[in-house]
């Protein structure tokens, strides 16, 4: 056999085993992704922080609508994934009561912050409220994240009417957490994506 023809499937499986050994390679987005909740966004003591003060296990779920990537390259199910964080009702084993949700969009507009909002400082973008806040991810995170047209990657925290009443419209309060929960998602998805200033 010539020796020409030999050094091809040589070279192909040389290249064969770098991909798998790429692919298998534990990276931050799969560690994060595995270890914590919401895609990886919030550890599962920073998840039951924003809550009713009722109390009930935390239940998450990481709603995903059908992908709209192409096989070639799958959509991120980061930007299609709301994240609802729920308590579990103590006299009801399928009642829950949802506390707040979080996704991630990216857009190239920012929406004004609302009467109540504070700006979230520590270098970041955007502001937190007690219903709801919205804190931009540093710049250069929309390159990593496969999104060179947005000129912003939002992460957006809404909170369920059930955990302001349930706090007694504790502003102060809601805020504080609300602060610390989003601010635990911006720095994970700066993690998984290697994009923090």
């Amino acid at each position: 056999m010539n020796k020409k023809y030999l050094a091809l499937p040589a070279v192909l499986v040389l290249a064969a085993a770098v991909v798998a050994a790429v692919e298998l390679r534990p990276t931050e987005l799969r560690r994060l992704r595995e270890q914590n909740l919401c895609l990886g966004m919030l550890t599962e003591q920073t998840a039951g922080l924003l809550q009713d003060g009722k109390g009930g296990d935390v239940v998450v779920d990481e709603f995903i609508p059908n992908s709209s990537g192409s096989a070639a390259e799958p959509a991120d199910p980061i930007f299609s994934t709301i994240c609802s964080v729920n308590r579990k009702n103590a006299d009801d084993e399928d009642g829950l009561r949802l506390q707040y949700t979080l996704d991630v969009r990216s857009t190239s507009t920012l929406n004004d912050r609302p009467k109540g909002g504070t700006p979230v400082g520590d270098g970041l973008t955007g502001w937190v409220g007690p219903r709801q806040s919205e804190v931009q991810l540093p710049g250069g995170c929309e390159k990593k994240m496969r999104r060179p047209d947005a000129r912003y990657i939002t992460v957006s925290l809404k909170v369920s009417p059930v955990a302001v009443t349930g706090r007694d419209w504790d502003y102060p309060s809601l805020t504080r957490d609300s602060r610390t929960v989003v601010l635990d998602a911006v720095e994970n998805l700066t993690k998984q994506y290697d994009c923090a200033t």
